[in-house]
């Protein structure tokens, strides 16, 4: 009897080992995240370089408020034509919902040069590798992620939106209207 309970004990702290590590991931490319990245799930923890300059972009800033995470790329048209959108209702929510955007798997210095293209002032990192795109199950660009203060994933939308869905959108998930 004593042996199956110690089996077992060791057979729950593999199980929450594989759990743990499978809910943390750090890369090579210095993005670090966890949680459960599904919509329905919690955004626990993100960390990951600035596009352009020094230092990184941390989810502890931003968890207090509604978070819109975009991510493009400078080979993704869809991505270049939505971004304009995406600044101006940036612009018209203030800081009522923080923006994000998030270069994925493209080039780093093609990837300023279209922020500086499309104009956006929102916070932008890189992802170089894709890990963190890659974690949320999604594989189509471009991707929108409309996360809940204290990191409730409400909507992982694929596909390309303009300034009036996109308002629609952090509406319904976010609670927020211009």
């Amino acid at each position: 009897m004593r042996v199956r309970t110690i089996a077992v004990a060791v057979g729950a702290a593999v199980v929450g080992v594989v759990v743990l590590v499978s809910l943390t991931r750090s890369t090579s490319g210095g993005v670090e995240f966890s949680g459960d990245l599904r919509a329905g799930g919690e955004l626990e923890s993100l960390s990951l370089p600035r596009l352009a300059g020094e230092g990184s972009i941390d989810y502890a800033g931003l968890d207090d408020r509604p978070l819109v995470i975009n991510f493009f790329a400078s080979w993704c048209p869809n991505c270049i034509a939505e971004m304009p959108d995406f600044e101006r209702v940036h612009v018209s929510l203030g800081d009522r919902v923080e923006f994000l955007g998030i270069s994925q798997s493209d080039a780093e210095q093609a990837s300023i040069d279209l922020v500086h293209e499309t104009g956006i002032t929102y916070d932008a990192g890189i992802d170089r590798d894709g890990a963190f795109f890659t974690g949320l199950g999604v594989v189509g660009m471009p991707t929108t992620v409309f996360v809940r203060p204290g990191g409730e994933i409400a909507e992982v939308w694929q596909g390309g939106l303009d300034a009036t869905t996109l308002e629609q959108l952090i509406g319904e998930h976010l609670g927020v209207t211009g």
